[in-house]
């Protein structure tokens, strides 16, 4: 693919960015609007400005301020942090196909929910977060460090450690909630993968941590641009592979610490929407990021509404939504590089 902002002229590609920003911004604030009126009770937008500016107190503004507001804005940040994960992730690994959910970060995240809740007894929300954000990048050193001890870094060889340590994580999940009977239900709210039921404390926890990735994802920005070349001529190029490499690490433990500890493992958001940003706004990785992280949050936000109406009236996980999307969207770009 070709970046536009090489191949245009400057005064050309700041009005389309502008425009196409513009539009993600307007498509995101449309998407939670509907979010909060979109349900098992459908409400007017009157219904939704009494609730959040004169509440008094009624089933419809409860319903709309302390069940739906929440995951209106929980389902966008969590969608913005998995989105620009997966940018980064696809960089470092050079690999299309790669996402935080094939190298393992989700399922490593998920692990170190439970360990800390079972084994630790960690209970609140902040200690969580925490947890999933350390797991996230023990995940991320372990993947990228069996790869390298296996012959080099070819992105192949990435995936595969990825999705077989994914499938590890699973399985001790899976062994400890089964001998942990009491403590089932609880795990159960991380890792159903979903934003139904969610505290809104929890978007409050997550926003810090967000920004932080985020912050340090965007101060990499540049250097992420030439590592789109081998490591040879990313080193000519003055870029100090080794710290570029651990603080992208870094920013991508938090992006989807924070993701998971809002709403679960939500599936391969981290794939799709990475692809859609660069159709959007071309190969730099500022545009890329910031398109991902507007495209993420309205991904995540339009799989919320399906979910409430695929099986009607009753609610199906958010994660089996945005799973199927991903499975058809890895086949295509599995098929494209077998092709």
């Amino acid at each position: 693919m070709v970046d536009a902002s090489v191949t245009l002229p400057m005064r050309a590609v700041l009005p389309r960015l502008g425009r196409i920003y513009a539009g993600l911004a307007l498509a995101l604030g449309l998407a939670m609007l509907a979010s909060l009126t979109l349900g098992y009770k459908i409400y007017e937008l009157a219904d939704v400005w009494s609730a959040l500016f004169a509440n008094d107190g009624s089933e419809v503004a409860t319903v709309i301020a302390g069940l739906r507001l929440p995951r209106a804005l929980i389902a966008p940040l969590a969608g913005a942090a998995l989105g620009m994960a997966g940018v980064m992730v696809q960089t470092l690994s050079r690999n299309r196909i790669a996402s935080p959910d094939t190298l393992g970060l989700n399922g490593g995240a998920s692990l170190a929910v439970v360990v800390a809740t079972v084994v630790f007894g960690v209970q609140s929300l902040v200690g969580l977060s925490l947890a999933a954000a350390l797991g996230a990048l023990v995940t991320s050193i372990i993947v990228f460090g069996v790869a390298a001890g296996a012959g080099g870094l070819s992105p192949l060889k990435i995936v595969l450690v990825g999705v077989t340590f994914a499938s590890l994580s699973h399985a001790v999940v899976e062994i400890i909630l089964t001998s942990n009977e009491a403590q089932l239900q609880q795990l159960l709210f991380w890792l159903s993968g979903a934003f139904v039921d969610r505290p809104i404390s929890l978007f409050f926890n997550g926003l810090p941590v967000v920004a932080l990735g985020a912050a340090i994802a965007f101060a990499l920005a540049g250097a992420l641009d030439v590592l789109h070349a081998d490591d040879a001529t990313a080193t000519s190029l003055g870029v100090p592979l080794v710290l570029v490499r651990g603080l992208a690490f870094v920013a991508v433990s938090l992006l989807t610490g924070a993701a998971v500890s809002m709403a679960g493992p939500v599936a391969f958001v981290g794939l799709v929407v990475p692809h859609l940003a660069r159709r959007l706004v071309g190969l730099r990785h500022r545009h890329q990021l910031a398109a991902a992280a507007l495209s993420g949050g309205i991904y995540a936000t339009l799989a919320d509404i399906a979910a409430r109406f695929v099986i009607y009236p009753v609610e199906a996980p958010v994660g089996a939504i945005t799973a199927v999307v991903g499975a058809l969207t890895l086949l295509v770009l599995l098929r494209r590089r077998l092709a």
